[in-house]
């Protein structure tokens, strides 16, 4: 189970997170997702997963989360990231500033019959924000 799991966040990953393709997101994650940390007002579920990542494409087009290390046991997968984008439109009521950002991030998920049914990541937002001259 754990290698199909693995393998399913890798297309989570690359289809959804990646690339934007709505269609992995709606074939590989539940529709009552439980996401721990979503972001501020973030809807609840799977459509409001993909709310929050329409908002961070348009926020950061070239958004680009690096899968560095993944790890799989049981029903969970853990994945270490290097993430970098470029600030072009708003972000949390942030105006676009242009800049640039790399932070790292380690999320995991939780799997039940083949679909992400739990999400928690945990990131260097303070590291961001101050990148994007945010944070003095």
């Amino acid at each position: 189970m754990s290698e199909m799991n693995k393998d399913l966040y890798r297309q989570y990953v690359d289809g959804f997170m990646r690339r934007g393709d709505e269609a992995v997101a709606d074939r590989i994650v539940d529709e009552n997702v439980v996401s721990h940390d979503a972001l501020p007002g973030q809807p609840a579920g799977r459509e409001g997963l993909k709310i929050a990542f329409r908002q961070l494409r348009g926020a950061f087009p070239d958004l680009a989360p690096e899968l560095k290390d993944l790890v799989a046991e049981g029903d969970r997968v853990v994945a270490r990231f290097v993430v970098t984008g470029t600030h072009t439109g708003d972000f949390l009521g942030m105006s676009p500033t242009g800049k640039t950002f790399t932070y790292d991030e380690i999320t995991i998920v939780r799997f039940e019959n083949g679909r992400i049914v739990e999400h928690w990541a945990e990131m260097d937002s303070l590291g961001m924000m101050q990148q994007l001259g945010a944070l003095g």
